[in-house]
């Protein structure tokens, strides 16, 4: 790597990238002989400031290709801090939906859950209407979301490197207690920042105790822990999420990435994962596949 460089492009692909078509297409864009090869579907480029124009171009090839690409500033790439929502990022359920399906309750939650994470309508109030439906209902439909809780590829792989390498994770989400305790367990995330809910004779009341379940409260904690730490949370935070409370964390982040986001993410957050698995985070923070810890 020239050590001038300003900022280095990172691209992923889900199966073997064609790193000729990629260089081939970045010279029209800019000359470049620098480059480091993170794995057979990853590949680094550095080079010097692109223009806004030259990198909607970059993007929409790499859209068209089916290639995840990051664009940052070369000097900033490592970082200390790594926050990750839960649903639907970390995992690919939505829990909260789950026990309200559990529980038989006739209710289209799955659209409200969509409203919500597209930020046309507010997650509090959805957070409100959904453990609502759970009142009365046995807390053993716990037991059920948990049992059938599917993590994303890559997610193991990620929170090990990082762990092994210094990075304190959170697990930051709008989810519940004891789920997310059990995914941040699972995961060997060093916190989890969660809501709980309100339980009296091992049934649900319907109400919540809510913690990360209010506005910016992600990026309260981003906050938080950075000064707790005496850390640049615009140098040294990662996170990653889909949804629009995540979005004040992921803005404020030295580095956000949005993770299959939803339209309101992907218009505000310019990195993002689309086609390739969790692992792709650790190619944009600089890991060679080789120093994955599986």
């Amino acid at each position: 790597m020239n050590n001038s460089s300003e900022l280095v492009c990172t691209f992923v692909t889900k199966k073997k990238i064609n790193y000729k078509k990629i260089i081939n297409f970045f010279s029209k864009i800019q000359n470049t002989n620098d480059y480091k090869i993170l794995s057979n579907r990853a590949l680094d480029l550095y080079c010097d400031d692109i223009s806004k124009k030259d990198k909607e171009r970059l993007r929409n090839f790499c859209f068209k290709n089916k290639i995840d690409i990051c664009i940052q500033f070369v000097k900033w790439r490592k970082k200390k801090i790594f926050l990750a929502d839960m649903d639907a990022t970390m995992i690919k359920d939505e829990t909260l939906d789950n026990l309200v399906k559990f529980a038989g309750i006739k209710v289209d939650i799955d659209k409200l859950s969509k409203l919500a994470m597209d930020g046309k309508i507010s997650l509090r109030d959805t957070l409100k209407f959904r453990v609502s439906y759970l009142k009365g209902k046995s807390t053993k439909l716990i037991s059920q979301v948990v049992n059938k809780i599917r993590f994303n590829e890559g997610s193991r792989v990620l929170l090990k490197t990082l762990n092994k390498n210094g990075y304190h994770t959170s697990l930051v989400t709008g989810g519940f207690q004891p789920i997310s305790t059990y995914v941040g367990k699972f995961l060997r995330f060093k916190k989890v920042i969660s809501n709980r809910f309100v339980i009296k004779n091992n049934k649900f009341t319907g109400e919540y105790i809510p913690i990360t379940g209010r506005q910016n409260s992600k990026l309260s904690y981003l906050n938080e822990i950075c000064k707790s730490k005496k850390l640049n949370k615009s140098k040294d935070a990662i996170s990653v999420g889909d949804g629009a409370n995540d979005l004040g964390m992921l803005e404020n982040s030295g580095l956000g990435i949005g993770y299959y986001p939803h339209s309101i993410v992907k218009k505000a957050v310019q990195n993002h994962i689309q086609f390739t698995d969790l692992k792709t985070i650790l190619f944009y923070l600089g890991f060679t596949e080789k120093e994955f810890s599986k």
